[in-house]
């Protein structure tokens, strides 16, 4: 009838340590090692518990709640019985967090009721009856004329088959008409049909009875919320549709623990404002606003800022590091000239003898390999230009960002991150009020390249890689990482170009989404359709509040997992996007994953290092041109 969103049912335990780590009632007075030591202390103290019930009385060992925490309190007798109670209220409190309604189970139930069956709840627990149904209606459940039956209370289990002997007496239940659901093979389908009792079994509702080997708190929560989505009962959460799966099972999870460590980091920094970037950070504005801080007195002000990479290099270039030529123009993609120059606001007409100077013959000339260097060149020759031009932009429209600035000091810029080109050129659009305030920068991952950008009135943090580090997890980016997390962030409302002052104001100018990249948005939004059914199933843990808990880089390992080893599902379901190659360039679209002509997958040789180096998703690459083509990866 009902599941948990825990993998575990001891993961529960570490869910009431994060919170015990929190509660000033405990931590004020009580030791250090009892908080660290929790789970393993609230499970020893069950496993007493039972034995001493037996010695004590003989018969089963069938106990309630209480005795066990009298066990903690045995051996840790500096706790007060009134802290014991409290404990004991949070553990029912999270009972009720982590628990919902089985949508098979449900049916079932429904079902039966409508028939009129006489419906008795039997369960082999250590709550008592009275609690069971308190945990039963906080998932929707109507069991007010309902008997629910505990083993803890009765002392007897379904695992012994007595319990079902008890029911049978108390409730004068006729074996032949009775049918006993459940999802214990031995217990509730073994045990019932020695008795005669008719047996469905609910193979519909999986769990886990293992060790995590994770010692962390937060780390076991983080795996058991992932694990537990690959569980039967979840697939109702979300639609049969791969996009929307993988949204659910891979971005939802990494997107819970970045913006709870985001929220986290909002909090120790004591940020007075977010702005949340266009367009990849709409998603994570989105459910940041929906689903964290419903606590007026802790939400920080935020605001949805217009800027991308091409409108912020027309406005915020104020100096001219050599060093960072690259970051602010470079590509995957081969672009003309014309194209080059129209990142950095110029018109390539008007410099025509500049690029014969460099040798290049006109604007509509594409560089090839080996001319990198006349590129830099060109561009370093037109830098008094391109200074020249953001002069005259930031003098009309840096109020959009003065404004969004205006009367805070410790401002927050979030967006997917990487380089930290966007915020470096955002802080000098700021003029004298950047050296007035402080800016910081919360990331998904920021890059080694980042390290160009920072400065003492620019700080910027990465949650999965923080300036490249660790390597691993950055070359995972790098290789296909990068443009997926891009797609699952897509934005329908057009990249900003620039910005028009207007009789209200300075407002951003969006492009149109070219025909090749609607398809694009259309397949991001069936995927961020499965990351917000994601936030609903997990809305419950999140509103506990205590966001470091759910803050754990394990929670990204399903996405570094599609990114390195992709099953077939994902593979068709993603190997054919595309993505821009640079900024300022939507409708020039690369594909993620070529897929080859069969001969280039069974012989492969320089056409498919080619294809290789061009694409983006290298694993992708090489698992959709494998030889074995037939092959399936699970």
């Amino acid at each position: 009838m009902v599941s948990r969103r825990i993998y575990r049912p001891r993961d529960l335990f570490s869910l009431m340590q994060s919170t015990l780590a929190t509660e000033k009632f405990f931590i004020s007075a009580y030791e250090i090692g009892i908080i660290d030591n929790f789970p393993e202390i609230r499970v020893q103290a069950e496993v007493s518990a039972r034995e001493n019930r037996v010695r004590r009385f003989g018969g089963e060992p069938e106990i309630l709640i209480s005795e066990i925490y009298d066990e903690v309190l045995k051996k840790h007798p500096q706790l007060s019985p009134a802290t014991v109670k409290k404990i004991i209220d949070l553990e029912i409190q999270m009972e009720k967090i982590v628990l919902y309604k089985n949508a098979r189970g449900s049916c079932l139930f429904e079902k039966a009721i409508s028939d009129g069956c006489k419906v008795i709840l039997i369960s082999d627990m250590y709550l008592p009856s009275a609690i069971l149904k308190e945990l039963l209606t906080s998932c929707g459940y109507d069991i007010s004329n309902i008997p629910v039956y505990s083993s803890g209370e009765e002392r007897y289990s379904k695992n012994s088959g007595k319990l079902f002997s008890i029911v049978k007496k108390n409730e004068n239940v006729d074996i032949a008409s009775w049918m006993h659901v459940g999802d214990n093979v031995h217990a509730d389908i073994l045990n019932a049909k020695k008795l005669g009792i008719n047996t469905l079994h609910a193979d519909w509702s999986e769990y886990n009875h293992g060790v995590s080997n994770h010692w962390k708190t937060k780390d076991i929560i983080g795996e058991s919320i992932c694990k537990t989505l690959l569980l039967k009962q979840v697939s109702a959460f979300h639609q049969n549709d791969p996009l929307n799966e993988i949204g659910f099972k891979v971005f939802g999870p990494l997107l819970l623990g970045y913006v709870s460590w985001l929220a986290n980091q909002l909090k120790i920094h004591k940020i007075d404002k977010a702005l949340f970037l266009a367009r990849d950070a709409h998603l994570i504005y989105k459910i940041y606003n929906e689903y964290f801080f419903q606590n007026s007195e802790e939400h920080v002000k935020c605001e949805y800022l217009y800027i991308s990479r091409a409108s912020a290099y027309m406005v915020g270039m104020t100096d001219w590091p050599m060093h960072r030529i690259w970051h602010l123009f470079g590509g995957k993609n081969k672009k003309n000239i014309k194209k080059i120059l129209a990142i950095a606001g110029l018109d390539a007409s008007e410099h025509i003898s500049d690029i014969h100077h460099v040798g290049f013959p006109d604007e509509e000339y594409i560089p090839v390999s080996g001319e990198e260097h006349k590129v830099h060149w060109l561009i370093n020759k037109l830098f008094p230009y391109i200074l020249l031009k953001n002069t005259q932009h930031r003098e009309v429209y840096a109020d959009y960002f003065k404004t969004a600035c205006e009367g805070y000091k410790n401002i927050a810029l979030i967006d997917v991150g990487w380089m930290g080109n966007i915020q470096s050129v955002f802080a000098r659009s700021l003029g004298a009020q950047w050296a007035e305030k402080q800016i910081h920068g919360f990331y998904l991952a920021t890059f080694v390249g980042a390290n160009d950008n920072r400065s003492i009135y620019n700080k910027m943090f990465g949650w999965l890689t923080n300036y490249g580090h660790p390597h691993d997890k950055c070359d995972l980016f790098l290789s296909g990482g990068v443009e997926i997390m891009e797609f699952a962030m897509a934005d329908n409302t057009g990249s900003t170009i620039g910005y028009k002052k207007t009789d209200n104001g300075i407002i951003p100018v969006r492009e149109d989404s070219s025909g090749s990249e609607i398809e694009y948005l259309k397949k991001a939004a069936r995927l961020q359709s499965g990351i917000i059914s994601f936030f609903e199933y997990v809305k419950p843990l999140i509103q506990k509040g205590n966001y470091a808990a759910l803050s754990s880089v394990v929670l990204s390992e399903p996405f570094f997992e599609l990114i390195a080893r992709p099953s077939s599902a994902q593979l068709d379901a993603l190997s054919s996007l595309t993505h821009s190659e640079s900024a300022g360039s939507n409708a020039e679209r690369i594909v993620l994953a070529k897929k080859l002509p069969l001969k280039d997958k069974l012989f492969p040789g320089e056409n498919y290092i080619k294809e290789l180096n061009a694409s983006y998703w290298k694993e992708g690459f090489k698992r959709i041109n494998r030889k074995k083509f037939w092959a399936k990866y699970n």
